[in-house]
């Protein structure tokens, strides 16, 4: 109870006229209220469905927020949604990337797709019906090694961005090519991220903490890797992921001597019911490996 006061209180900021009395109405922002005290999580997350569709003002989207995190405090999102995936599609991940390199911030939204057949195309669009960027990819990836008996295909959706992706409601659609498909909401909440990774010298980083980590999500992962530059295109020729005791400096051995770009990430997850949803930042500047004979 003690974790949901905060939400409470900044309702009767907002509505402080209807405070005393705000369980006497029914109305979305009431009923989510009550779901989440109940704590039904699932029918919580279709009333916030029903106020981001509303549009709401400005001063009530920081408060829908709010509430998308107060819920996260039972088990990260797995009981937001209890519509389970189709068959043909194992996994989806929704991805909001930064990437900061020297001079330079990129943003990126990417969904990433594995599935049993074969996919014909993957959107990912704001409510009501606006796409989220023009500059998008789709490509099939090759499979992870050790589900090739499965006969699972990797898929990517990739879209560029010219800035951070916004708080909201947004729908995914997913059309396989023997014409089934699978469509939902998806909620993104604030951006922000309990940790995030920043350079100390030209050849360390440091991870720090922002705000308090939820405990009931797993903890952000640490991903470091080199890439080459070839024909054009960044080939990764190193890489390592850590899900805890966090290095500061790269653990190599055996790298040929040359320049690269070292890649630093930070990526930390919560659920939408089986739909991940994930943070990541990445740091980038280049690295020359000069290791003794």
């Amino acid at each position: 109870m003690k974790t949901l006061l905060p939400v409470v209180l900044s309702l009767m900021i907002i509505k402080p006229v209807q405070a005393m009395d705000w369980f006497q109405s029914n109305t979305p922002l009431t009923q989510a209220h009550q779901h989440l005290l109940e704590d039904d999580l699932g029918a919580m997350f279709n009333s916030l469905v029903e106020l981001w569709q509303s549009e709401p003002n400005k001063r009530v989207t920081p408060y829908l927020n709010d509430l998308l995190g107060q819920s996260l405090s039972k088990d990260c999102g797995k009981s937001l949604s209890s519509i389970a995936l189709p068959e043909w599609i194992s996994g989806v991940n929704v991805i909001r990337q930064t990437i900061q390199s020297p001079g330079r911030d990129t943003y990126r939204l990417v969904v990433k797709l594995r599935s049993t057949t074969d996919i014909d195309e993957i959107s990912f669009r704001r409510w009501v019906d606006t796409t989220i960027s023009a500059d998008s990819s789709f490509s099939h990836e090759q499979p992870i090694p050790g589900t090739e008996l499965l006969n699972e295909r990797n898929y990517l959706k990739r879209y560029n961005l010219t800035g951070k992706v916004e708080a909201g409601l947004y729908h995914l659609s997913i059309v396989a090519k023997d014409g089934r498909s699978y469509r939902t909401w998806v909620i993104l909440g604030d951006s922000s991220s309990s940790q995030y990774v920043r350079w100390t010298s030209k050849e360390n980083w440091k991870v720090e903490k922002s705000a308090l980590r939820n405990p009931h999500c797993p903890l952000p992962q640490l991903e470091v890797g080199l890439f080459d530059y070839v024909d054009g295109q960044y080939d990764q020729v190193w890489n390592k992921t850590y899900e805890s005791n966090y290095p500061n400096a790269l653990e190599l051995d055996g790298i040929p001597n040359d320049r690269y770009v070292l890649a630093v990430s930070i990526n930390s997850r919560r659920w939408q019911g089986e739909i991940i949803v994930e943070q990541a930042q990445t740091i980038s500047r280049t690295y020359d490996v000069s290791q003794e004979e």
